[in-house]
């Protein structure tokens, strides 16, 4: 399973299963620019992201990557496959982020409520991709 996991993640597979449209030229790697298109309630937000951490261990995969200037939050989003020691495959996600622009600061309730979902949406789009 986490063979599986693994290439669900680093071929972007998470986020495009959570309703987002992926631009980014092959898997993670640090430097890399990538632009994301995020379902709103009417219509779409183009973000865009710089990825500035990959670990590619045996036991381990994870990137994250950091919001730039013209997104509305500053913040990083990481997503992590771990697998213990009994085996146990574990889909970790870990986001910190702050509103940046003034929309973003009258709209935060609004912006969390959407973080949270999209949380769902990646662990759902995650167990899908395993088969669970």
């Amino acid at each position: 399973m986490f063979a599986q996991a693994k290439d669900a993640l680093s071929q972007w597979r998470v986020q495009e299963g959570a309703g987002l449209i992926v631009l980014a030229d092959g898997p993670p790697v640090v430097g890399m620019v990538v632009a994301i298109a995020a379902p709103l309630p009417v219509g779409f937000i183009d973000v865009v992201c710089r990825v500035v951490r990959v670990v590619d261990d045996p036991d381990c995969y994870s990137f994250a990557y950091g919001t730039l200037s013209v997104h509305p939050e500053q913040g990083e989003e990481a997503f992590s496959v771990v697998r213990g020691s009994d085996d146990e495959v574990r889909f970790e996600i870990v986001a910190v982020s702050r509103p940046r622009m003034l929309l973003a600061r009258l709209g935060h309730p609004v912006a969390r409520r959407m973080q949270r979902a999209a949380t769902m949406r990646y662990l759902d789009a995650m167990q899908a991709a395993v088969g669970q």
